[in-house]
């Protein structure tokens, strides 16, 4: 009995410890956060699954994904594809984004 507590018990430290540094590594490799909507104050861009990505800064925000539309909530911001192409989003504009074409970076202009 004490053998197998002992097992679980490494188990699931093993486990929380995996999965703290998978969350951990994500979301500090990216420069934005999901979202149900556009923040305020933010530059947004939404994927071709309809899920809303907030920049977190200014300058550039380093995003791989494909996005199909994009939201100014506040500040200008230059969305960079894969071949070195851009769209540009004025302040408190949308448009729709090349969703076939891969994202790399979004540079927010404050």
């Amino acid at each position: 009995m004490q053998f197998l507590k002992k097992h679980v018990t490494r188990t699931a430290l093993v486990l929380a410890l995996g999965t703290g540094i998978l969350i951990g590594s994500s979301s500090s490799a990216s420069a934005a956060y999901l979202s149900y909507k556009c923040d305020d104050g933010r530059a947004c861009v939404y994927d071709t699954l309809g899920q809303v990505w907030n920049m977190e800064h200014c300058g550039n925000n380093p995003i791989y994904g494909r996005f199909n539309y994009a939201k100014a909530h506040g500040n200008t911001f230059r969305v960079w594809y894969q071949n070195n192409t851009w769209d540009f989003v004025s302040a408190w504009a949308e448009r729709s984004l090349d969703g076939g074409n891969m994202v790399t970076q979004v540079d927010v202009y404050c």
